[in-house]
Formats: C-alpha cells, sequence, structure tokens
C-alpha cells in the first residue's frame, strides 16, 4: 500500500511539473494592434463658416486696433488667429467653393500675408506688417473673396 501512495505521489508531482513546464513555454498573447479607421473628413458647415467669418472679422478688427497701437505681440496674435482660420477655410463643405482656384488663391493670400504681418509685427516692423496688412485686406474685400463668395443673406444684411 505505501508504494502505492509513493506512485500517486510522483505521477502527481510529474503532471504537476509538466503543467508549469507548458505554461512557462506558452509566449504571452499579444494584443494585436487596433487597426485605426482613417479619419472622415470634417466639413465646415454654412453655421461653421458663418462662425468663423465672425471670428475673422473679430481678429481683422484686433490686427488694426493693435497695428495701430504699435502693440506688436497682440497684433501679430490676432494676426496668428487669421493663419489657423484659413486652414480652416479649406474644409468648407461646400465642394465647388473649396476647389474654386480663386478660392483656393485667396485664402492662400490671406494665410501669406497673415504670416508676414505676424513675423513683421513681433520684430515692431510696421513699413512691412502695413504692406502685409493691405494685402489681406485686398484678398478679402468686395474685390476678392467677398465678392464672389459671399453668402446672399450675408449681403442684403
Amino acid at each position: 500500500m505505501r508504494w502505492l501512495l509513493i506512485l500517486c505521489a510522483v505521477v502527481s508531482m510529474a503532471f504537476a511539473g509538466l503543467s508549469v513546464h507548458a505554461q512557462a513555454k506558452e509566449e504571452p498573447k499579444k494584443e494585436e494592434p487596433k487597426k485605426e479607421e482613417p479619419k472622415k473628413e470634417e466639413w465646415l458647415d454654412d453655421a461653421g463658416m458663418e462662425k468663423l467669418m465672425e471670428e475673422c472679422k473679430d481678429n481683422w478688427n484686433k490686427l488694426k486696433l493693435n497695428a495701430r497701437s504699435k502693440m506688436g505681440a497682440a497684433a501679430a496674435e490676432a494676426a496668428d488667429a487669421l493663419v489657423a482660420a484659413a486652414d480652416k477655410m479649406l474644409k468648407y463643405h461646400k465642394k465647388e467653393v473649396r476647389e474654386a482656384k480663386d478660392y483656393k488663391d485667396w485664402v492662400a493670400e490671406l494665410k501669406k500675408q497673415a504670416q508676414d504681418f505676424s513675423k513683421a509685427a513681433k520684430k515692431s516692423d510696421w513699413k512691412e506688417a502695413e504692406k502685409a496688412k493691405e494685402k489681406i485686406a485686398t484678398s478679402c474685400n468686395d474685390d476678392g473673396c467677398h465678392g464672389k463668395y459671399r453668402p446672399e443673406e450675408e449681403e442684403d444684411k
């Protein structure tokens, strides 16, 4: 009987050893990387564009006021906001507008001149800042983008 107990103990230890050995050989499960779904383009709807234009108007007024007061940092900050707005303008949901060459050219000119204004204002180079400011106005005014792409209801105001 004693030898039966010893045999059971040996067999139990053998199985326990195999189990531990098998567990040690198993590689930890690696989580599969999550496949990122391509981001959907987020387009700026009419209300979003209207809000963006109001923000641009506010920043344009801040730019002019701070330039007149020779407040370089504040004027540059307003110009930088116009640069950011230009990128958003290219996300307008109306494809026929956002893909129109003249629209893209006016937006690119706004962005470039706002960047130039910002650099000049930070250096207190008001002569160069004034040149850039005039070019911003030209790209946006009624002979520019606003003359062609301003919504009809806004023109009636």
